[in-house]
């Protein structure tokens, strides 16, 4: 169901440290965390689905999606005149 909800969405993703580590010290690593804002396309159990950019077609471009375990929040924005 397509949306033209602007959110802002915290997550966290995976983080790759080359070199080596004790086990005290890999254990205190931790992932990247991001917050995206976007256009909401969709979420279902696995995906959410946002872009960066929304036509007056409904078209949408620069979709990125994100694991809905890695979630932290979802705040909805809400936009004021600017004009």
């Amino acid at each position: 169901m397509p949306s033209n909800h602007k959110v802002l969405v915290h997550w966290r993703d995976a983080r790759l440290f080359p070199n080596t580590y004790s086990l005290e010290d890999a254990c205190n690593l931790e992932m990247a965390e991001f917050k995206t804002t976007g256009y909401l396309i969709s979420r279902d159990s696995t995906t959410l689905r946002m872009a960066s950019e929304c036509n007056n077609e409904e078209q949408y471009r620069d979709v990125i999606l994100i694991p809905t375990g890695s979630i932290i929040s979802i705040r909805r924005l809400f936009l004021g005149s600017f004009m």
